[in-house]
């Protein structure tokens, strides 16, 4: 497995993924500045504003987005030339092969989180907002928007396995950020059970007028529920499918 894993992090066009993952961390958080600096009248110019702020535009539009993305990087060179043929050639479990493009994509979410997390402290350095920072609320939305992706990013593999056309899942994957908007703002126990929504549900700070209706234990069972069902089917797909 260790293999497959390490086989997956050299394909990466790493110069590429840093880009694209810097370039959201800066237009999430110039927009969230922005913000802070525009509704002082409505929220205090402090940490938590400056959280809630890019976190409305981090986990309900690019956070699910990137996940797409990644997933079909992760599959554009399998898809070219009959490279799946190939690869299924060598000695490695079909499962072990599937699981490691889907731990590799964890990774990359986990980087993008972590650089989200800087670009938040480093903007509010920039700024000079008020207050000191709620790392409980930070440390729990980033930890917990990552958890929350699990069903998403299962999802967006076993997408990415089928799609031929790495436009064909990018388009699905923007496709899904309008319907987000609706879903969460249901209650989680209803907005979870759809793949895109659950990290924004995780990241988004409790306590505020704007806050989606969140509980807790409920969200968490489905969030496990609905990996599970994606990796059993991804792995029933992909270990039955005939690669042409």
């Amino acid at each position: 497995m260790m293999k497959l894993f390490y086989s997956e992090c050299r394909k990466m066009k790493w110069p590429l993924i840093f880009l694209l993952i810097l370039m959201e961390v800066a237009v999430s958080f110039l927009l969230a500045a922005d913000s802070v600096k525009a509704l002082t009248s409505y929220f205090a110019p402090d940490w938590n504003t400056l959280y809630f702020q890019g976190v409305s535009k981090h986990g309900i539009f690019f956070l699910p987005v990137f996940a797409g993305i990644f997933a079909a990087f992760l599959c554009f060179y399998e898809h070219k030339n009959g490279a799946w043929k190939q690869l299924l050639t060598l000695p490695f479990p079909r499962w072990q092969i599937f699981l490691s493009k889907f731990m590799m994509l964890m990774v990359l979410l986990a980087l993008v989180q972590l650089t989200f997390l800087a670009g938040y402290l480093i903007t509010g350095n920039i700024i000079h907002v008020e207050g000191s920072i709620p790392w409980k609320t930070v440390l729990a939305g980033v930890i917990g928007g990552w958890f929350a992706c699990f069903p998403l990013a299962m999802l967006q593999i076993v997408l990415s396995t089928r799609f031929k056309s790495f436009g064909g899942a990018l388009l699905f994957s923007i496709s899904t950020v309008v319907p987000n908007i609706v879903f969460t703002g249901f209650n989680s126990n209803i907005g979870a059970w759809f793949p895109v929504a659950p990290p924004y549900y995780a990241m988004f700070p409790q306590g505020l007028n704007l806050s989606p209706r969140l509980e807790p234990v409920p969200f968490v069972l489905i969030v496990m529920l609905t990996f599970l069902i994606y990796l059993a089917v991804g792995l029933r797909s992909f270990g039955r499918k005939e690669w042409m």
